[in-house]
């Protein structure tokens, strides 16, 4: 039997990737334009799973476009703790200088930048203004990007806003920003957890275009879920999971675990570090995504 095709507590690889092609779509006409988009959506939605697509050769040539003019840096804001800006400079221009590795001109210039503590916005303006000049830009795809809407000890509210001003300025202000498109995932809309607007100020977040994940539609689940279970197993895990398309992996890891191994249905979720919680799809995110008793009712109701 052949490896299990589903995914737990992982991105999904682009060669698995099931569904969101209007999302796709739409991130590849943001990408083209040079333009920035911004993707919320519950826990288990797939928004590190989608940043994976946009890194993909082939989904690139699919979209019909060149992956050899972008330079694609991906990181998670939770990967900087304690979060700053100044972290966050630096890690783009880290992760940067590993994607250059055949232009040492261009490394050398970047280890400068970090080697002096100059690792700033205005560093990264001069680096996208090389790229330009080699007809090529940086495509920046920012996973947890709530993490860097949150103050902690070493970074303010005052820091915050700081911050936010200088991504703005960057994606929409600087004439570098045609060298740039900028993606970033969240929980929630950006407008609903950043820092309040200030009278008369210009909204820190209108240079993203707002993209919202769903749960899957039938014909998504159908495609991910139809070759590895029967219809009356679909029926079940359809029902409990509402279309979140973790909690549909997670099933589906478990039924060709089983099958694989000869383990029934009816044991497949016992598991007692997971603590039960019935999905609901328009819950406030917890940050965490916990597997529904019911799953596992559902599925010995429709193996029986």
């Amino acid at each position: 039997m052949l490896q299990n095709p589903f995914f737990i507590g992982q991105p999904v690889p682009p060669k698995h990737f099931v569904g969101r092609k209007a999302e796709i779509a739409t991130a590849f006409d943001q990408i083209y334009h040079r333009s920035n988009l911004a993707v919320c959506g519950s826990s288990g939605m797939g928004k590190s799973s989608l940043l994976e697509q946009l890194i993909s050769p082939e989904v690139w040539e699919q979209k019909g476009q060149d992956i050899s003019k972008a330079v694609i840096v991906l990181f998670s804001c939770l990967s900087i703790f304690p979060f700053s800006s100044t972290s966050f400079w630096q890690e783009v221009l880290s992760l940067l200088r590993d994607e250059v590795d055949n232009d040492s001109t261009l490394q050398a210039q970047i280890d400068k930048f970090l080697e002096q503590g100059q690792a700033t916005k205005d560093s990264l303006r001069r680096i996208l203004r090389q790229l330009g000049k080699q007809g090529k830009f940086l495509l920046l795809l920012v996973d947890d990007y709530d993490a860097a809407l949150k103050a902690n000890g070493q970074y303010t509210t005052a820091d915050i806003e700081n911050f936010l001003n200088e991504c703005r300025n960057l994606a929409y202000h600087c004439w570098e920003r045609r060298y740039l498109s900028m993606i970033v995932t969240s929980s929630r809309r950006l407008s609903e957890i950043g820092p309040p607007l200030k009278p008369g100020g210009s909204p820190w977040y209108n240079h993203y275009l707002f993209e919202q994940l769903k749960p899957f539609t039938n014909t998504e689940m159908e495609a991910l879920l139809g070759s590895t279970m029967t219809p009356a197993l679909q029926a079940g895990v359809r029902e409990i999971a509402s279309g979140n398309p973790a909690l549909l992996q997670i099933a589906g890891y478990l039924l060709y675990q089983g099958a694989k191994s000869g383990v029934a249905v009816k044991h497949l979720g016992d598991n007692s570090s997971v603590k039960p919680k019935v999905y609901n799809p328009n819950a406030s995110p917890s940050g965490s995504l916990e597997v529904p008793e019911a799953l596992s009712k559902s599925l010995a109701n429709a193996s029986g």
